[in-house]
């Protein structure tokens, strides 16, 4: 009896795992599109669709292991799932591709260590459950709420995609720039003085990040521009060479700060380009990946008013 407890217990944790990896794609499922992105493993236009239907199946899977639905064919599907999910992970962090397994979305900091030892331990809980756990047949309910769990979860994972999209900035905000909030002093020193006074858009950036080129030539523009915020750009690297060299290269009109990426980490810069909108050092807006459209036709009725003059 206490066998089967057990058993229960390890296909209840290991759901339980699976359920919380997809809320966390769903609250901000951006990251993981990025992450899948950085694996060039699959056509562009697929990386959306892929990671929202791995999201729902995640999120669906979890629930399933649960509820003990037709654990002879989940529980082995969630141990293959797994291990290829471990040589993915392997595979990408050793070759550079990433710098971890994308598992927790952000929420949860591991190494890629870390996620291959929590993985061997979740596949020894299901193995355990498999084999000594006693199991009532699957009814139709216990169907009927997985499949709800897949839906509502690719719908969720899709909105929130959208909104982001939409406006720039996410629906849940948990990283410390929060609208609403001042920006400490702290955080780049002396550097900080020059953003507590006036409108500054603060954009954090890399050298290395594509996306972040074709936002330069939009700041560029945006610097230009006497009715619209300052522009401060900050790279993630301690060379002050390669920081300089950015700056040359792309011929910028706005300053740049070279920073050390645990700034980055401290305030859970996860995607590049992520702006913040400052005005007298409190955050107005924050954007993350994606200019909103209200921001680009603003810069292109100024520059439209420019050019007539």
């Amino acid at each position: 009896m206490i066998l089967f407890t057990l058993a229960s217990t390890a296909s209840t944790i290991v759901g339980s795992i699976f359920l919380f990896t997809g809320i966390a794609k769903i609250i901000e499922p951006w990251k993981f599109s990025q992450h899948i992105a950085k694996l060039d493993l699959i056509n562009t236009q697929l990386i959306i669709p892929i990671s929202l239907t791995f999201t729902a199946i995640e999120s669906a899977l979890g629930i399933a292991l649960i509820l003990r639905v037709l654990p002879t064919i989940i529980m082995p599907l969630s141990i293959l799932l797994l291990l290829n999910l471990s040589m993915l992970t392997y595979w990408s962090t050793s070759t550079g591709k990433t710098e971890d397994c994308g598992c927790y979305n952000g929420l949860l900091e591991i190494t890629p260590t870390q996620s291959l030892i929590l993985n061997a331990i979740y596949i020894f809980l299901l193995i355990f459950a498999e084999f000594f756990g006693l199991y009532r047949p699957t009814v139709l309910w216990q169907w009927l709420v997985v499949l709800i769990t897949f839906i509502i979860s690719y719908a969720l994972a899709a909105g929130s995609l959208e909104y982001m999209q939409e406006n720039g900035r996410p629906y849940l905000d948990f990283t410390p720039l929060q609208e609403n909030r001042k920006w400490r002093l702290e955080w780049l020193g002396e550097d900080s003085e020059s953003l507590m006074s006036g409108s500054v858009i603060v954009v954090f950036m890399s050298p290395e990040c594509s996306q972040c080129k074709h936002w330069l030539g939009v700041l560029k523009l945006v610097q230009w521009q006497d009715d619209l915020p300052a522009i401060v750009g900050l790279i993630d690297t301690d060379d002050i060479q390669k920081g300089q060299y950015f700056v040359d290269s792309y011929f910028l009109n706005f300053p740049v700060v070279a920073v050390d990426k645990r700034l980055y980490k401290k305030l859970k810069i996860e995607v590049v380009p992520t702006a913040v909108v400052l005005k007298d050092g409190v955050i107005q807006e924050k954007w993350i990946g994606l200019m909103p459209m209200w921001f680009i036709n603003k810069i292109n009725q100024g520059e439209n008013s420019y050019n007539r003059v």
